[in-house]
């Protein structure tokens, strides 16, 4: 009974040490890379993607929508910050602000957010994805990601034998 447990807790100790290092790779993009990780993912989740040039955006780094023009509602306006300090509701206001009536909001912070951004995002149904976040939807997502995606990240199938 007592090495059923320890292989338990084994096999958790592997998946946590996993997802720690997929988020440790996350950390080490540049801010452009991070941009192209989360279009590629949005690619891989079937949306048309375009991504803002480098330079000002206002507000919003990514396009994304699930036909080829665009047309298709909802358009999906996604903002990508990629730093250590957590985001703030301003921030998440002046992506609500860039987000035309029936779009749809998804910010993305490796830092995380302030309390007050989270309020402000639960009000107006932006969709949260902190570095945890974007580490599960990688690691879902990695087998449809476009090459130049995974190639960001190189990644490998790993099996364990649990009961």
């Amino acid at each position: 009974m007592q090495e059923e447990a320890d292989a338990e807790f084994n096999h958790n100790d592997f998946i946590q040490q996993a997802k720690s290092m997929v988020e440790d790779a996350i950390g080490h993009l540049d801010p452009w890379e991070m941009q192209d990780l989360v279009a590629g993912i949005l690619r891989a989740m079937g949306y048309q993607v375009r991504v803002s040039p480098k330079g000002p955006d206002g507000g919003v780094d990514i396009l994304a929508h699930k036909d080829a023009f665009g047309f298709e509602k909802p358009v999906v306006k996604v903002q990508v910050k990629h730093r250590k300090d957590t985001s703030s509701a301003p921030e998440i206001q002046q992506l609500l602000g860039a987000s035309p009536m029936g779009g749809s909001c998804i910010f993305v912070a490796t830092g995380g957010f302030k309390s007050t951004a989270v309020k402000v995002a639960q009000q107006n149904d932006v969709k949260l994805i902190d570095l945890p976040g974007l580490a599960d939807l990688l690691t879902d997502w990695y087998e449809s990601l476009p090459n130049e995606t995974k190639a960001l990240i190189p990644m490998k199938k790993v099996y364990v034998p649990f009961k």
